[in-house]
């Protein structure tokens, strides 16, 4: 995991709700990873009413034959046009880690979340446990959680290693400060989810972007990306030309106006 540290998943979440062109949005992923996109997001939670596995599906297909590894989580499932639940039960984990491998195709799954921890009425040791047997067994290679506060990872922690942590962090809002840097001082690869949120509190970066000819979001990307030794970002971008652009911030330079622009927008943010 520590090689992927610094990347840019592709989500899938996006291309999962709603109907849309599956051949388009293959399309979409498949460009991705033929740029160099190693990583894809999906979850069972990521999907259709009336296809239970659709954004796993998706990511599965799309995936097929390239190594690019693959994130998935459980515990929380789509269960009506507009309601969901969360369930981190050793009972339901093992059961969606079985429905997930059946969507890949697959006998071991690359990184398994518990997706919901945060609103799970169980307590995160019994799904850590079992998703702890499922690793030994060899049903997934690493266990991550996701939704999840710095005593939550604590307890998880004492049950087993944890290899990766998925929580909403953005470039202006920094909203899981704590979790990351219980995962620095942890060495656990941290993954950004919403990284735009708050995109319009940046009048440094929206500066520089419009004179170098670069879009704002591709800028605050890079700016999390340097921020953490141990970040990565999740990139929803579901268009080909805004999923490249996205993949473009791991390469972008990261000079010293583009730093100075930064802080103070952060510093703006502050004080106000």
């Amino acid at each position: 995991m520590t090689a992927l540290v610094g990347r840019v998943a592709l989500g899938v979440a996006a291309m999962s709700f709603a109907p849309r062109d599956r051949s388009v949005d293959l399309a979409t992923i498949r460009d991705g990873i033929a740029a160099g996109v190693a990583i894809l997001d999906t979850a069972r939670a990521y999907t259709r009413v009336d296809v239970q596995t659709y954004g796993e599906e998706l990511a599965a297909e799309a995936a097929l034959g390239s190594g690019v590894l693959v994130g998935t989580k459980g515990g929380h499932s789509r269960t009506s046009e507009n309601t969901w639940d969360a369930d981190i039960s050793a009972d339901r984990i093992r059961a969606d880690v079985d429905t997930s491998l059946r969507a890949f195709g697959r006998e071991q799954l690359d990184l398994y979340y518990l997706h919901r921890v945060d609103l799970a009425e169980q307590p995160v040791e019994e799904g850590v446990a079992a998703l702890a047997s499922l690793r030994d067994a060899g049903k997934v290679a690493r266990i991550g959680l996701s939704n999840v506060t710095v005593a939550e990872l604590d307890r998880a922690a004492s049950v087993t290693q944890i290899d990766a942590v998925q929580n909403q962090h953005s470039a202006m809002g920094r909203e899981s400060a704590a979790v990351l840097a219980w995962c620095e001082a942890h060495n656990v690869p941290f993954f950004a989810y919403s990284p735009l949120r708050h995109s319009a509190a940046a009048p440094q970066l929206t500066a520089i972007a419009a004179a170098r000819g670069l879009s704002l979001q591709r800028l605050q990307l890079r700016a999390l990306l340097e921020s953490s030794p141990v970040l990565s970002v999740v990139s929803g971008a579901t268009r080909p030309t805004t999923v490249l652009d996205s993949f473009a911030a791991e390469s972008d330079p990261w000079d010293n106006d583009l730093q100075s622009a930064y802080a103070a927008d952060l510093a703006h943010l502050k004080l106000n």
